[in-house]
């Protein structure tokens, strides 16, 4: 009897399951490097292993896992040059979320998200986010409303950025973005976003009372991006996209960070004057412009590049005529409330319809000063205000 009833019991489960819709997706990354005469190969930057449940037409459910994420795909991470110090800890989870179509137009979902004010990329290349002010991950509630390739829009409530699995704040994260098409094929963006209490623990990494120190700092974003997705009628498979991003961080707190070592070179997306040791508020603006063209579908050609300033509140900024080992100034000094940093990669290679992609890059970073807390250290090279990379990169996704 015992027996008859666990069977009775197992056969209305098998039924629902054997219902539900499920996709694996299995996504790679290998890149072998040369950098200042100081190679790296192979890496495997990305393994992701996810899968999407779907119980009916209306309903996914997806979570996954990357073996080698960071908690932030920064300039630090996307260029691991193995002589920056990292914030130590990982999440567990790639991203996850579940969405639900409500009718045709509007999509109701709970997911995973970087924010809403990154600028679209259209070239397919490495780095290609490195210099835009991307936010740290949180988990939101996103309304989405699509128009037949017309127009699209997300309004977005989160917890907050670096805000994944709990609230540390209180403090809720607004954003919104809104995307108009011209002939299915041009697009012009608009997305904003507000978080009052922005700064994550994680950016502090090197302070011992950072859950204290985050508190107090309000970022307000605004990004407006010009987007050619490579279906215009008479330039078929030429992708394009132009865009400006600006974030303002204000705070109300005294300067009670401690200055970062000067061993370390920050990264700029995420520079403050608090960090510095100044008060003010701190202004982050990239201009972004990215293109690709596929020749016969697959092979393809491309170039993207960025022009990144941050101004801060005073000038707590040191320019140096050189730096020593430890990453100090030598010499002469001038005090600077901003510094810029240009980015620029090119690119060629193949784009598979199954899923593969190989690709090579050469990719240049160039402060336009030597700087005591931003500035390279370019493997065997001496600390410099530019870098440049090559690599051949093979991913995948299945």
């Amino acid at each position: 009897m015992t027996l008859l009833k666990g069977a009775i019991t197992f056969l209305p489960l098998s039924l629902a399951i054997s219902c539900v819709t499920a996709r694996v997706n299995v996504s790679g990354e290998i890149k072998c490097r040369s950098l200042e005469g100081d190679d790296l190969c192979p890496k495997l930057s990305h393994l992701e292993t996810g899968a999407t449940l779907s119980p009916t037409e209306d309903w996914d459910l997806k979570l996954s896992y990357d073996f080698a994420q960071s908690r932030k795909a920064s300039w630090y991470d996307s260029l691991d040059l193995k002589q920056f110090n990292l914030p130590p800890q990982k999440s567990w989870l790639a991203d996850y979320g579940i969405r639900h179509r409500l009718d045709e137009r509007f999509t109701f979902a709970i997911e995973d998200t970087s924010g809403t004010t990154l600028i679209p990329d259209a070239s397919h290349l490495a780095y290609s986010t490195n210099l835009q002010d991307s936010g740290w991950k949180q988990t939101a509630a996103r309304l989405s409303f699509n128009n037949k390739e017309i127009f699209e829009a997300d309004i977005l409530l989160g917890l907050g950025e670096g805000e994944r699995l709990s609230s540390d704040d209180g403090d809720i994260y607004y954003g919104a973005r809104a995307r108009w098409y011209l002939a299915h094929a041009v697009g012009l963006q608009f997305a904003y976003s507000d978080d009052q209490n922005s700064l994550n623990k994680d950016a502090i990494y090197w302070i011992a009372m950072r859950d204290d120190l985050r508190r107090g700092f309000a970022s307000e974003r605004f990004a407006t991006s010009l987007i050619l997705n490579g279906k215009l009628p008479y330039a078929r498979g030429l992708e394009a996209s132009l865009g400006w991003q600006r974030n303002v961080i204000r705070s109300d707190r005294p300067s009670d960070f401690s200055p970062a070592p000067t061993d370390l070179a920050f990264d700029p997306t995420e520079s403050l004057t608090q960090a510095l040791g100044g008060l003010g508020v701190t202004k982050r603006e990239s201009l972004y412009y990215s293109l690709s063209y596929r020749i016969l579908s697959e092979y393809i050609v491309a170039f993207h590049g960025s022009d990144y300033k941050s101004r801060m509140g005073e000038a707590v900024l040191v320019a140096c005529d050189e730096i020593d080992t430890a990453g100090a100034c030598v010499g002469s000094t001038d005090e600077k409330r901003s510094f810029r940093l240009r980015e620029r990669t090119y690119g060629l290679g193949k784009l598979d319809e199954d899923g593969w992609s190989v690709l090579l890059e050469s990719h240049e970073e160039r402060y336009d000063r030597l700087y005591q807390n931003f500035h390279f250290l370019n493997g065997r090279s001496p600390r410099q205000k530019n870098m440049r990379v090559i690599q051949a990169r093979i991913a995948w996704n299945w």
